[in-house]
């Protein structure tokens, strides 16, 4: 579902810097085009138009360091982009990524407020920092304990009960998932579970009781 939601915001980025292209010139017989097939109601252009407000408004807010006060009365209106200066239409890549990752949040944040989540997990652009020369085999299962539904045995017992007889972990202490495998496992060694614990409560300052779960591992995995 999150990968799905993610090229879902890709797309509308990449659309979104297309009209910013178009805006960005002075003289650009698309900017016309668009101009007219907005006037016309077109739907998919207004959709379009609405993510080049959302990315201003953000702009406005998020990078510029001054405000604008005629930046922020532009964007809160639907058929006034044409009077916004042609410099707020332009935009650099460390902008682009950033405007991503707040549509992303933004995004998943909603979906996942509808499945009755209370917890978000923070998106970034950046990859995880796991070491180049890490097999593909290491890397996969590091990534398989930022998951529910991976391959432990507390997962597996709930998918099939009568093929996985127990949740328990090999060590004999508690369920087996991520957080155990991590945390509370008696077969790991003792400054692995320090760090973890130090990680947890640095990332989970907001919600310290809430720091046994998936998303507060992926939280901490930067």
């Amino acid at each position: 579902m999150w990968m799905c939601l993610n090229l879902h915001v890709q797309s509308r980025v990449i659309a979104t810097k297309h009209y910013l292209k178009v805006f960005s010139g002075n003289h650009d017989i698309h900017k016309e085009f668009i101009t007219a097939q907005f006037a016309e109601e077109n739907r998919i252009v207004q959709i379009h138009l609405k993510d080049v407000r959302k990315f201003l408004k953000w702009r406005l807010n998020s990078w510029e360091k001054e405000p604008d006060v005629l930046l922020e009365e532009l964007t809160s209106r639907r058929d006034s982009l044409s009077e916004v200066p042609v410099k707020y239409f332009k935009y650099t890549k460390k902008m682009i990524e950033k405007f991503t990752e707040a549509l992303w949040q933004e995004t998943i944040e909603t979906e996942l407020m509808i499945q009755g989540w209370s917890r978000f997990p923070q998106v970034s652009c950046q990859p995880l920092p796991i070491p180049r020369n890490t097999s593909r085999e290491k890397e996969v299962l590091v990534m398989s304990l930022l998951y529910e539904n991976n391959l432990m045995n507390a997962f597996l017992f709930k998918v099939d009960k009568d093929r996985w007889k127990s949740p328990l972990c090999v060590c004999g202490t508690g369920d087996q998932d991520a957080y155990h495998l991590l945390a509370e496992c008696s077969l790991v060694i003792d400054s692995t579970k320090e760090k973890l614990a130090y990680l947890l409560q640095i990332n989970n300052q907001d919600d310290p009781h809430t720091t046994n779960g998936v998303i507060a591992l992926l939280n901490c995995s930067r």
